[in-house]
This record gives C-alpha cells, structure tokens and sequence, in this order.
C-alpha cells in the first residue's frame, strides 16, 4: 500500500492531524518513516483504522498528484534497482568470462605437463659414461 504523509492521511480520511498523533501515541495507529524522513503512516493502517476513506476527498485533485507523483517514485526506484541488478549481472558475466580463461590455460598447461611425461616415459635411458667403461676395482 502507499504511505501517506500525516497531512495527507489526515485529509484523506477527514480527520485532523491532531487526531492522528493522538491515535498514535495510545498505539491505536503506528506511524513510519517517509522518504523525507518524517513520520507517515501507511494507507492499510489508517484503513484499519478508520475504516473506508472520508467520501469528499476520495476525488480530490490533491489525492490524484499525490498518487501520480507516488507511482513516479516507485518508477524511480525499481529503475535504480533495474540498474543495480543489471550490474550485478555485469559483474558476473566478468567473473565467469575471467574463469573460463583460467580453466582453459590450466587445461593447456596440464596437456603439455601430459606430453613432457609421455615423451619421458618413451624415450630410451641414457647410460652414463661411467657405466659403459667400467674400470675394474683391482688393476691386475
């Protein structure tokens, strides 16, 4: 539901402001936090609070700028969360890309490993020159 401001909820419902604080300070009607950082109250609240919407001002050209200017607002904001979302996809294409990278050189590099081995394993030992000519222990 959309959040009011004290002002607005007042008008809303035909009630005063006053009328307002004092249902909020006996803890009949809970008040947040706007976006200006005033208090507000939620429209659900003041519904079950009240009941139905004061009749007058149900029409009322206040009402109508007041519910444009708030959908405007969420357009606002789920747009910046668009944008957020879009980077957090950015930044994990990017990591992903860069692990991919190091996957493929790891796999290179463990192929080459692979054939440096086989050629070591294929190739014929050499004899050192001390074991060809071998000298006898007693020279007789």
């Amino acid at each position: 539901m959309a959040i009011l401001s004290i002002t607005e909820a007042a008008r809303l419902f035909g009630k005063s402001r006053t009328t307002l604080y004092k249902y909020n300070k006996s803890g009949a009607l809970s008040f947040v936090q706007g976006d200006d950082g005033k208090p507000a109250v939620d429209m659900s609240e003041m519904l079950r609070v009240f009941g139905s919407v004061h009749g007058s001002a149900v029409h009322n050209s206040q009402n109508e700028q007041f519910n444009t200017s708030k959908l405007g607002n969420e357009h606002g904001l789920l747009a910046e969360k668009v944008a957020a979302l879009q980077e957090v996809v950015r930044r994990q294409d990017e990591l992903l890309r860069k692990a991919d990278d190091r996957e493929k050189w790891l796999q290179e590099r463990l192929e080459r490993s692979q054939q440096q081995i086989q050629a070591l394993i294929h190739q014929p030992p050499e004899q050192p020159e001390a074991l060809q000519k071998r000298k006898k222990w007693w020279p007789w």
